[in-house]
């Protein structure tokens, strides 16, 4: 053991191994490489890793998001200790250490390359660390190949895992270069805080936090490191709450270690008071993260938060939002004691009387920012408003928007007519009633089946409006679709069916691919036969 853990620090051999992939392949690690001295996001072009499957043209192939399974694994998924998967590698790995022949290199390759290493690692490396019968120079050759060559992220994955054995400042800038993605940042983080001095790791974890934006980022904050200092706990403040994902996932992390309540004590600025909104808002949502009870200064931070809340412009309408969130959470008893509750009470309800707010939330209903837009519509809601006009408009002016959810959220049959009539001139009909499939929509040509989708799901609430939209719904590839056309229909009264619907349900039941849509069919025809 002692031998071994002295190889370690011995520079290792030259050592080659075989190349058993197609050449034409290209290594993850060049393909991150030209970016390495970059301090910012990856760019959209380094963004899709080429070992990315090629999407398929009907769309059905499921993507995860980079960092997306690994970070479901871990949160989610019940993962046990994969002992097995374990020492099948262990062993494959003793092999090419051992002897390097493609045989034994294609065998590791192969099972490395499975799926994600994430249920077995652990037991790998405590195995590891352990045995004796393994050179550590050649291991460390291994890794380092594996982690610079190799054009399957799984393998990489586990070679940048490796690279927890050996302290060296190369396995820092591989590990550097390949966590700025954020399907590698879990294994880079793991592996540096290992192997770097807690104030190197600080360091690290600082650039690299900066260079992910979604599971990346989340895993980087879910593992911060000790008593972070100053530096790091404003950015989390200020900056590292927010993620591609969901704030949720950070929210309480980036409360509890960048001390929310102690940077509300005093003056605050737009960006920091931003960043609390956020943060406390998240944790207020709770799942998937830690919920806001979790947070020792809950109740202080709240209450420090409220008294920063001064109506300017339009962008306040999220601290008018999240006072609200605050004003709910203080009416439960086991929020925080009777006084603190009172406080939160008081300070709410003198935000909400500001005679600011109205006009700001109509401002809102006309801004360009998206996200104010949205804030503003549901602030309208919440007072009894109707925003209707302003999603229409909105609409009218910027149809790429995709407002046909929020076009539909009315009980009035006039508007439902006009988002009808708008669907009917600006969806190509006729391009999505192609057939019915087994298809999931999935992807960018299904844009317009989306769209439909929408109105479809709502129609069942205005019983004959909207037939030729139904009727395109049943002839449409998306299975959805299908199903949402015959929700409407199942909730029209007979009498308000066109005379041609009969003859059309049996049409599609006559070509229906789906088993559960042509049970549906049939039922719905038979109901209809009972009543004539």
């Amino acid at each position: 053991m002692k031998e071994w853990i002295a190889n370690i620090f011995r520079q290792p051999d030259e050592q080659r191994f075989p190349v058993v992939w197609s050449t034409e392949q290209r290594a993850i690690y060049g393909w991150l490489a030209p970016w390495s001295q970059e301090t910012g996001v990856l760019p959209e072009a380094a963004q899709t890793l080429p070992d990315e499957p090629a999407p398929q043209e009907d769309g059905q192939t499921l993507r995860w998001a980079p960092g997306a399974l690994d970070g479901a694994f871990g949160h989610h998924i019940a993962h046990g200790s994969d002992r097995d998967k374990a020492a099948q590698v262990m062993q494959a790995i003793v092999r090419v250490l051992r002897r390097s022949s493609s045989k034994n290199m294609q065998a590791l390759y192969q099972l490395a390359k499975q799926d994600t290493p994430l249920n077995f690692i652990d037991d790998l490396l405590k195995t590891m660390a352990a045995s004796e019968a393994i050179d550590a120079r050649r291991l460390r050759a291994l890794a380092v190949f594996l982690a610079t060559r190799a054009p399957d992220r799984q393998v990489v994955k586990l070679a940048m895992a490796l690279l927890a054995f050996f302290p060296y400042q190369q396995s820092v800038d591989l590990l550097r270069t390949l966590g700025s993605h954020d399907e590698f940042t879990l294994y880079a983080v793991v592996a540096m805080r290992a192997i770097l001095l807690p104030e190197e790791f600080a360091q690290e974890w600082l650039a690299l936090a900066k260079r992910t934006t979604g599971w990346g980022r989340i895993q980087l904050i879910e593992r911060l490191p000790d008593a972070p200092d100053r530096a790091i706990r404003q950015w989390l403040l200020r900056e590292g709450y927010n993620n591609a994902v969901m704030v949720e996932y950070t929210a309480w992390h980036c409360a509890e270690q960048g001390r929310l309540h102690e940077a509300l004590e005093g003056e605050v600025d737009a960006e920091l008071l931003k960043g609390a909104a956020e943060i406390l808002r998240g944790m207020i949502s709770g799942q998937p993260g830690p919920a806001i009870d979790e947070y020792s200064f809950a109740a202080l931070a709240c209450e420090r938060y409220l008294t920063h809340i001064q109506p300017g412009t339009v962008a306040d309408l999220l601290h008018y939002e999240v006072a609200g969130d605050i004003g709910r959470l203080a009416h439960e008893e086991e929020f925080a004691d009777e006084t603190e509750r009172q406080r939160l009470t008081a300070l709410y309800e003198q935000i909400r009387a500001l005679p600011e707010w109205p006009a700001l939330i109509e401002a809102g209903l006309h801004h360009d920012d998206a996200m104010i837009f949205h804030t503003a519509l549901q602030l309208c809601r919440e007072q009894g408003g109707d925003p209707w006009p302003a999603i229409y408009h909105r609409h009218r002016e910027r149809p790429e928007g995709g407002l046909w959810y929020q076009l539909m959220q009315t009980d009035n049959p006039d508007y439902i007519a006009q988002v009808i009539a708008l669907a009917e001139s600006e969806l190509d009909l006729t391009a999505i009633a192609s057939g019915p499939q087994k298809s999931l929509g999935m992807g960018p040509q299904y844009q317009q089946h989306s769209a439909l989708d929408f109105i479809l799901q709502d129609l069942k609430g205005f019983p004959g409006q909207g037939w030729t939209l139904i009727r395109t719904g049943l002839k449409s590839p998306v299975t959805r679709n299908r199903h949402m056309a015959l929700n409407a229909l199942e909730a029209w009264p007979q009498a308000l069916l066109p005379v041609e619907a009969v003859a059309m349900l049996a049409e599609a039941k006559s070509k229906e691919p789906e088993e559960e849509v042509r049970q549906r069919l049939t039922q719905l025809l038979g109901q209809l036969a009972e009543k004539d």
